[in-house]
């Protein structure tokens, strides 16, 4: 699962004040996080955060403001997640909300998985550590600090609904956020690549789920792979997600464009439904060609994902 985009920005932190009570349970207002970015300039184009945990190896996140972010005003929040051999700073670009989080006043939290395990001898093995184990999942450390980034930021800004999208490796920890019992995620978007495990998925609860794969992607087959994976055709992981969100059996399908089709299921407890890029390569729907396949410009992943979200608010 490669997506091999770069950039490289730099970033500066500035000390501001945030925070005010509020008396939706769903709310949490902080004490006041930093506010600007770069030169100054208020909250953008984002911050570059440092984190360490238990284990006290050092990562970065990536936090950026919506242009007209109100202190005190709760605002909800959308993590993303990058994919095998990219980055924070790539993802950010490359699987874009910002045209979205400026418009509907969200704050983006995008972290970075890259880091080396060193018991891993796959060269995968570097990006998420949930990811790399897939569904046979054993261990949390990125799960743990995908948490502790929620804290932080529940804790800094006064936030609302969390939410949670990615691009291939990153939508399997998508999946990791989605198959928790108690999550402090609402939705689920992950793109090119996602799971569901019984062991693992079967004691959460229904959760809305949107979904985007290409019948071309050489990445992650859409009929399946064998060892070490062993993904069954996205098609029937669609149906047991679908099954474990209350929905009637069977999919309805929908023709949005030549190459795009959407299905989804009705009666749910969840909303459930997927977009088949026919050509489509392992990428992201709307976005720029990153050398790894067709890229559809019939739809915007981006747009879909933000309308699922507001949709299905809890």
């Amino acid at each position: 699962m490669r997506t091999n985009v770069s950039l490289l920005v730099l970033g500066a932190i500035f000390l501001g004040a945030c925070g005010s009570s509020s008396s939706d349970p769903a709310t949490t207002c902080g004490s006041g996080g930093p506010l600007s970015g770069p030169g100054g300039e208020f909250n953008g184009p984002f911050m570059e955060r440092s984190y360490s945990g238990p284990d006290g190896v050092a990562r970065k996140w990536l936090l950026r403001l919506p242009r007209d972010y109100q202190p005190g005003e709760p605002t909800d929040v959308i993590f993303n997640f990058h994919g095998s051999g990219s980055n924070a700073d790539a993802q950010l670009v490359y699987g874009d909300l910002t045209e979205q989080a400026d418009r509907d006043r969200i704050i983006l939290v995008v972290p970075d998985g890259n880091k080396i395990f060193p018991d891993r001898a796959n060269p995968l093995a570097n990006y998420w550590d949930s990811a790399w184990e897939a569904n046979l999942r054993v261990r949390d450390f990125d799960v743990d600090y995908v948490l502790d980034l929620v804290e932080t930021v529940k804790a800094e800004y006064c936030t609302a609904d969390f939410q949670a999208t990615g691009m291939s490796a990153g939508g399997d920890m998508v999946s990791a956020l989605q198959c928790l019992e108690e999550s402090p995620f609402s939705s689920f978007a992950p793109v090119t690549y996602m799971y569901y495990n019984e062991a693992e998925c079967g004691a959460a609860p229904p959760r809305p789920l949107i979904y985007f794969h290409g019948d071309a992607d050489f990445v992650v087959p859409i009929q399946g792979s064998g060892p070490p994976w062993n993904d069954p055709p996205v098609a029937e992981a669609m149906a047991t997600w679908a099954s474990h969100n209350g929905c009637r059996p069977g999919p309805l399908e929908d023709r949005i464009s030549n190459e795009v089709l959407r299905y989804h299921w009705e009666g749910c407890e969840a909303a459930t439904e997927w977009y088949l890029i026919e050509g489509g390569g392992h990428t992201w729907p709307g976005a720029f060609d990153a050398g790894l396949g067709y890229t559809t410009q019939d739809i915007s992943a981006s747009e879909l994902i933000r309308e699922f979200f507001i949709t299905h608010r809890p």
